[in-house]
């Protein structure tokens, strides 16, 4: 019994030797100790845009699957849906993510607002 304890002690002590016990967050490019050797975690070249929140402003908006009039419909967004902005260059129509069904589309532009509708 003496030596399961033992094993116990040592095996729990050596984890926390090799893995520490500091609840904070490591920052990307931070350096690390994992499994007794240095090492650096890689941050990535560009950093990820995080998605504008966007609100439909008006009534039966079609989520195309194009940024043309003609375009085939994935589905319509109803007044007041929650978007998530991918990207807008200016033009009729911004790309959109449903974050709902997690659907990517097209809706015209003009229909999107930043703040909810009504």
């Amino acid at each position: 019994m003496f030596r399961l304890i033992a094993i116990v002690l040592t095996s729990t002590f050596l984890l926390l030797a090799l893995f520490g016990t500091s609840s904070e967050q490591v920052p990307a490019s931070h350096q690390v100790r994992a499994m007794g050797m240095m090492g650096a975690l890689a941050s990535g070249a560009e950093e990820i845009e995080e998605p504008r929140r966007q609100y439909v402003s008006r009534h039966h908006q079609p989520l195309k699957t194009a940024p043309e009039p003609g375009a085939g419909v994935l589905r319509i967004l109803p007044y007041g849906a929650v978007v998530e902005l991918i990207h807008a260059d200016g033009g009729s129509f911004a790309q959109v993510r449903d974050p709902l069904v997690n659907e990517v589309g097209f809706i015209p532009a003009d229909s999107l607002s930043d703040d909810f509708p009504g």
